[in-house]
């Protein structure tokens, strides 16, 4: 059993939240292209400062801030591909070392790092992490994430975040990468579309298969959605509750929209009341529970309260 499913068999379990949202509150500017991974090498002591905000606020799991640093975006920022790879190792060394010095003044408490692993879309960088619109073969998929994979498991981080998924194929292609060259547990979460009906992928694959597959396949110790807005959460952990048995994960975000064309999130206007929605998915089988972007240490102390 890996030390991340004991956790979450001890849980229920807090996540982190945002990364970039606490960054740019810091005065760090986000790259054009890398986004918060930019911070890696220009900004490593803020983002050290806030994995420890998180876990001040109860993060019992912290994620590496890799989300958008697969190999290819930051050689296309003009690194060279070994400096690239030791970008991401490095982002793993600093959520380990915030671990180890939180762990050193909480005794009998414990922590695990998650390593991020976003979709193609967010190498992008035209929001199509929240439509699905591209598409790879299974070999290209491979071919994008195995640097990142790679690096991750030689950072030491715990568990592997396969994260804002929009396509099934997608994720297929990166936990049989993570099942065959690293012997890590691995979660994955899925973007969904908010409309009627039963809920999809965002590239229009029903959830209900996603669910099938992640019940089918070994690698994949616990499954959910992220970054999508607090509504959608529910209905989402009722269609995966019904075809799987494994563990459920949910981080929302705040509830605000990404314009892609713009690059900027527009505002829902109404704050998240965590304390009335994180019970109902409690219920609904969600073991890990956390917030994705603009959601910030604040949030994550209320999920944290809310959790008991």
């Amino acid at each position: 059993m890996s030390s991340f499913t004991d956790l979450l068999a001890a849980g229920p379990v807090v996540l982190d939240g945002a990364m970039a949202t606490e960054l740019e509150a810091r005065g760090v500017p986000m790259h054009e292209s890398l986004w918060s991974a930019g911070a890696i090498d220009s900004a490593p002591d803020e983002i050290s400062a806030v994995h420890t905000c998180y876990l001040e606020a109860g993060a019992r799991v912290i994620e590496t801030n890799t989300y958008q640093a697969a190999v290819l975006g930051p050689t296309d920022a003009g690194a060279r591909p070994a400096q690239a790879r030791g970008l991401i190792r490095d982002a793993a060394g600093l959520a380990l070392l915030a671990v180890e010095d939180w762990a050193d003044g909480h005794p009998g408490l414990r922590a695990l790092v998650a390593g991020s692993i976003g979709p193609f879309g967010a190498h992008l960088c035209d929001g199509s992490e929240y439509t699905g619109a591209y598409e790879l073969s299974p070999a290209e998929y491979r071919a994008f994430h195995a640097e990142r994979i790679r690096s991750l498991d030689e950072g030491g981080v715990d568990v592997l975040a396969v994260e804002t998924m929009p396509k099934l194929d997608e994720a297929r292609a990166v936990v049989e990468l993570i099942a065959a060259e690293t012997g890590r547990p691995a979660w994955v979460c899925f973007q969904v579309r908010h409309r009627p009906g039963p809920p999809v992928l965002a590239d229009g694959t029903s959830l209900e298969e996603a669910a099938r597959w992640a019940q089918a396949t070994g690698a994949v110790e616990a499954v959910g959605v992220n970054c999508v807005g607090p509504g959608s959460v529910a209905p989402a952990l009722k269609a995966l509750a019904a075809h799987t048995g494994k563990p459920l994960v949910c981080y929302p975000n705040s509830g605000e929209a990404w314009d892609g064309r713009a690059r900027r999130w527009v505002p829902s206007g109404a704050p998240v009341d965590w304390a009335s929605l994180v019970p109902g998915w409690l219920d609904l089988g969600a073991r890990l529970i956390g917030g994705c972007c603009r959601t910030g240490p604040r949030d994550i102390a209320r999920i944290a309260a809310a959790l008991g």
